[in-house]
């Protein structure tokens, strides 16, 4: 049961810059939906991905490490109910010999693969971002149109992250072993195919390097140099899948508990006495930076809305995979069978 609090300050986050316009108000989404149906979607809401035609997918997870029995039925529990949360009633999730296993209609076999998605949030403030040309020069990012987008909360703006250099924004340690290998792994990092980064797993004490997965196939590459995690996705108390109102389309509205209320506010204050780009947070999902909005004021209100090319699925599938919270353990695909019409 949520404790009550005091009214919060709603803020929107677009996720991409190349997305901003889904944001200014369009007259309807992607799925066809009314944009004067403004409204959420709660658990068991999601619509069938496709007419059942009888054949089935068996896909396999397994830990990046070896997990025991205990852990597997932990993780296997979560995905469980992920799957309920989606109206996935045709699915079955087992724990066995040092697996889990996801059983259901090929028809939803991108779901299938999803619920185990790690879904670790955090909010990390950026040292240093740079926007790549697709000749993997950088190059400086188009200034933010104010006309584009929308803000419940004025202080918090989505703009177009500027290109900086990778010595340009220097970690607390300047001049130290520690800061000079994490420049070296900024300047080296690859996010010309957006490739998920091999720091996913780093620990929220640690700085980090990361490829932005916000931008849309024609908008340019960035990556990002992060410090440690001013807000982890512990603190998010609930997220739904919601219609935006005014035409804007899916959404993922996040509410953050306390904690996250007072460390969100805290983050924000710090952030916007600081300029571009170390004025900006990055919302990272499991290694990938989905967004990376500019602070220009303390924001102490408690909820948050995710708002970009979602359609009603995407949205669904993000918000429960926040909602039911991280998996124990990381997980990856080792195989997915498709299995003949029975």
């Amino acid at each position: 049961m949520r404790l009550p609090r005091a009214p919060r300050t709603a803020l929107l986050i677009c996720v991409a810059a190349a997305t901003l316009a889904a944001c200014s108000g369009s007259d309807s989404d992607s799925d066809g939906h009314s944009s004067g149906s403004a409204g959420s979607t709660r658990t068991g809401a999601a619509a069938p991905s496709a007419a059942a035609d009888g054949r089935r997918s068996v896909v396999t997870f397994a830990g990046s490490s070896p997990l025991g029995s205990a852990a597997l039925r932990h993780n296997a529990d979560r995905m469980r109910a992920r799957a309920e949360a989606l109206g996935l009633t045709d699915v079955r999730v087992e724990a066995r010999e040092g697996t889990i296993t996801v059983t259901g209609p090929t028809a939803d076999e991108k779901r299938l693969t999803e619920l185990g998605a790690s879904g670790r949030l955090g909010f990390r403030p950026v040292l240093a971002a740079e926007t790549l040309s697709p000749s993997l020069t950088p190059q400086p990012s188009p200034s933010p149109d104010p006309a584009r987008g929308r803000a419940v909360t004025e202080g918090l703006r989505p703009r177009a992250t500027g290109s900086a250099s990778a010595g340009a924004a220097p970690g607390p340690a300047e001049g130290s072993a520690a800061d000079a290998a994490l420049q070296r792994r900024f300047a080296v990092l690859d996010c010309s195919q957006r490739r998920k980064p091999t720091e996913a797993d780093a620990s929220a004490r640690d700085s980090v390097v990361a490829c932005g997965a916000d931008g849309g196939a024609d908008s340019p590459p960035v990556k990002y140099l992060l410090g440690p995690t001013a807000v982890d996705g512990a603190h998010v108390a609930s997220a739904e899948a919601a219609y935006g109102r005014q035409g804007s389309g899916w959404t993922v509205r996040l509410d953050f508990d306390n904690i996250g209320t007072e460390q969100f506010a805290a983050v924000t204050a710090d952030l916007s006495a600081k300029q571009a780009p170390q004025n900006q947070f990055a919302i990272v999902l499991d290694g990938a930076v989905i967004s990376a909005p500019s602070v220009s004021q303390t924001l102490g209100g408690g909820e948050a809305e995710i708002s970009g090319s979602f359609t009603r699925e995407s949205a669904e599938q993000l918000a429960v995979t926040l909602d039911s919270g991280a998996l124990p353990n990381p997980l990856a695909v080792t195989e997915v069978t498709r299995l003949p019409p029975a």
